[in-house]
């Protein structure tokens, strides 16, 4: 009768045990799924970030025309500075606003960078 009752206590530790294992599992791939989750966008952070760094303010002597639209810059048609990627468009192909890191207000940015922006 007692090896009965401990074959009986055994069989039930077995199954605790099951249930233990397999609850861990499930943790276990929850953790891995984030895991790639979280590199994946570590990967993304990263490409946005070479891209930004990579961006130099233009020097308003070197260019003339408007990236955008080529129009000529003159007394009417003035140079402003896309506040994303420094290049130099005329009024219309800068005329949108949008919200960056590091500024409180939303700052003059050009078609592209809107757009850009706008998907973050």
């Amino acid at each position: 009768r007692g090896l009965l009752e401990r074959c009986l206590a055994a069989e039930a530790e077995t199954e605790r045990s099951r249930n233990v294992t397999i609850e861990l599992r499930r943790k276990m791939d929850d953790s891995q799924a984030a895991l790639h989750e979280l590199g994946r966008e570590n990967q993304s952070l990263q490409v946005d970030l070479a891209r930004q760094t990579g961006r130099k303010w233009k020097d308003d002597s070197e260019v003339n025309n408007c990236q955008g639209c080529s129009s000529a810059f003159s007394l009417t048609n003035r140079k402003h500075h896309c506040r994303n990627c420094g290049s130099i468009f005329c009024n219309d192909c800068s005329s949108k606003q949008a919200l960056m890191e590091g500024f409180k207000k939303p700052q003059r940015v050009c078609e592209g960078c809107f757009s850009e922006l706008g998907t973050k």
